[in-house]
């Protein structure tokens, strides 16, 4: 008896579990919905947006602007995107290390790399590692913020301007669906357009001047990058964890079948038992 109520008390734990996890899923599938609604509605604007800087630059001699100029330092700054919560499966995870294998590659290019952690869990793991961390960042509130995004990327583009880094890239989980997110590291500053332009032999008339036009446009542009990579990982935030929580709701249901045949054979070995002892108290008494 004592092992059967053991085995009805593991069910109704796993059935517990069950019911939260399922919720969980339930809760992060409705998040997904909408913030891929916001993502992908993001994309078109972040693309054109550079397309056109890139169209510009190209038609241009002056590279003068402090945000393009290419500096042969040793300063490097990593801004790594990490989430506030965990039970989102190897997201973190994939993050981290790709932001290890970035300190371990350039180690020789650049001799001081510092980092820059936005979300709990990326300070979590370096708080006792031998890096520098320059700043870190939570995210208090559930939804990205486009002024959290601009006052991230001025203070990179103040850093970069006071030559504090040399060179500045961002580190984030790219969405592709819920099941498959993909670490990415894009350069952030000096500013290079990632967009391939087609070279029409036409330039443009600039309102205002251009080089005022690029002192508007380039700043702008980088906290773009910066809110629009708050968007991909906290989708990609979202599609790990809705699938990570549907998977555990999954082996929670297999775990109680199994727990359930194991009752099931655990009371009939309890009845067969009752039986020998009735049929050998019987037999006793006829002697």
């Amino acid at each position: 008896m004592a092992t059967l109520r053991k085995i009805r008390r593991q069910i109704q734990s796993v059935k517990s579990i069950q019911q939260i996890t399922r919720a969980m899923y339930m809760v992060a599938a409705a998040k997904l919905r909408r913030a891929q609604q916001e993502m992908e509605a993001s994309r078109p604007y972040a693309r054109t947006l550079d397309e056109v800087i890139g169209r510009v630059l190209v038609r241009t001699e002056n590279r003068e602007h402090p945000l393009l100029k290419q500096r042969e330092g040793k300063k490097a700054e990593l801004v790594v995107f990490t989430s506030d919560r965990g039970m989102c499966g190897g997201f973190n995870h994939s993050i981290l290390r790709s932001a290890e294998l970035f300190l371990e590659e350039n180690r020789e290019q650049f001799p001081e790399v510092s980092l820059t952690l936005v979300g709990k869990k990326g300070m979590d793991y370096y708080k006792n590692k031998p890096v520098k961390v320059s700043k870190h960042y939570l995210n208090p509130i559930r939804e990205v913020s486009l002024d959290r995004a601009i006052v991230i990327a001025d203070e990179m583009i103040q850093r970069f301007i006071a030559g504090e880094a040399d060179s500045i890239s961002i580190l984030y989980s790219l969405f592709h669906s819920p099941v498959m997110q993909r670490p990415i590291i894009i350069d952030l500053l000096p500013f290079k357009p990632r967009e391939k332009v087609q070279l029409v032999k036409v330039d443009y008339l600039y309102e205002p001047s251009e080089p005022e036009l690029m002192n508007q446009l380039l700043p702008w542009q980088i906290r773009v990058q910066v809110y629009q990579a708050m968007l991909e990982n906290r989708t990609s935030e979202l599609g790990a964890r809705m699938s990570s929580m549907d998977l555990a709701t999954e082996n929670a249901g297999e775990l109680i079948q199994n727990l359930t045949l194991k009752m099931n054979r655990a009371r009939q070995e309890t009845i067969t038992k009752e039986l020998l002892d009735i049929v050998t108290g019987a037999e006793a008494l006829k002697k």
